[in-house]
């Protein structure tokens, strides 16, 4: 079941290999990057130290920064509830570095998602957040019943964004088991996300009459690039997961 209340509870505060799990496996975690390390985040500038860590404290969250001579000051923080919260991969995207992190959204009872997102310097110096995407997200029920959403990320050859493919998968409950087992359906379609190096990302317009389970990660996505491009962001609270309809995209079997 979805469980709002307790994530809203808590404080406030994209490439082969892929990001994001299989989705028959998703339970399966990203690696963690080792942190410090060197990244270089304009194009031709030199390295600063990127550090993240969880913040000691109760429900601490993520915290991004670097340091160096010519970093941004700006320092990103991310909600993690249980603590999973990390830096997971630095890929180059317009001569620079990005940093890619990913950080607990809706949980509860049989519900568990993870987001991902992409952290960089844009071509006006601005450290912003670039884009937010669901990593997973699965929402099981009784009898093995449930839905599973996966996405992986590829940049494009030439630096300007990144490929997504979503993975999607239905299961209907089974008990009592029923001849032929229970019913089952699959989706799975791209996305490229373009970006010209100032601002965040950018999305195409939704597929028009597009298929219930695209529908909705797709309504979420309009609302998170327009979030991202009113203002430049570096701070994701449980809060704005919420009404950015991240929490709703997928609904239970």
């Amino acid at each position: 079941m979805l469980n709002r209340r307790a994530l809203l509870a808590a404080p406030a505060l994209f490439v082969a290999p892929a990001w994001a799990d299989d989705v028959e496996a998703p339970d399966r975690q990203p690696p963690r990057l080792p942190t410090p390390r060197p990244v270089r985040l304009r194009p031709g500038g030199e390295p600063v130290t990127l550090h993240a860590g969880i913040v000691d404290g109760s429900r601490p969250p993520l915290l991004i920064r670097f340091t160096g001579a010519g970093a941004p000051a700006t320092e990103f923080r991310f909600p993690s509830w249980y603590g999973y919260a990390r830096v997971f991969a630095v890929r180059q995207m317009r001569g620079r570095d990005i940093v890619f992190a990913a950080f607990e959204g809706n949980t509860g009872t049989g519900t568990y998602q993870e987001i991902q997102a992409a952290i960089g310097e844009d071509d006006d110096g601005v450290a912003r957040i670039l884009a937010l995407e669901t990593l997973h997200h699965r929402l099981t029920g009784p009898c093995d019943g449930g839905t599973w959403l996966s996405v992986r990320a590829t940049p494009l050859a030439d630096g300007g964004g990144l490929r997504l493919d979503h993975f999607w998968r239905r299961q209907g409950e089974n008990c009592p088991p029923r001849p032929g087992g229970p019913a089952r359906s699959r989706l799975e379609w791209g996305t490229t996300l373009a970006w010209s190096g100032r601002g965040p990302m950018r999305a195409p317009t939704p597929l028009p009459g597009a298929p219930q389970a695209r529908r909705l990660v797709e309504d979420s996505r309009t609302k998170v690039m327009a979030w991202l491009a009113a203002a430049p962001r570096n701070e994701v609270t449980p809060g704005d997961i919420d009404a950015l309809g991240l929490m709703e995209s997928m609904q239970a079997a």
